[in-house]
């Protein structure tokens, strides 16, 4: 198989705060154009396409350690979050999904 038909999972991790359930993917030489971001309720999926950048001139002296091909990362979500309100930046080959958490009612006794 070659590496661009290869599929694929970027490197991802969870932080939280009070307010928000924060993902971080790592997505070295793939440009934000080719990225799709879809948030549900339960889970996020990241998908997308990562190219080799090669001038013509270039051979490969040693297989390649980089990822290439389709990019696809379902996630499953450890809490409920607010899809509509989910934000997203690109920095640097990072992605930073920012999701609100969906807030329960509690139940009020009378």
């Amino acid at each position: 198989m070659s590496e661009q038909n290869k599929t694929w999972c970027p490197n991802i991790e969870f932080n939280e705060t009070d307010e928000e359930l924060i993902l971080k993917a790592e997505l070295p030489g793939v440009k934000i154009e080719d990225l799709i971001i879809n948030a549900q309720t339960r889970f996020v999926s990241i998908s997308g396409i990562c190219n080799p950048d090669k001038s013509t001139d270039e051979k490969e002296v040693i297989p390649s350690q980089f990822n290439y091909g389709q990019i696809k990362c379902n996630t499953p979500l450890p809490v409920a979050i607010q899809p509509e309100k989910t934000r997203a930046e690109f920095i640097d080959g990072v992605l930073t999904i920012s999701m609100p958490k969906l807030r329960v009612a509690s139940a009020v006794n009378f």
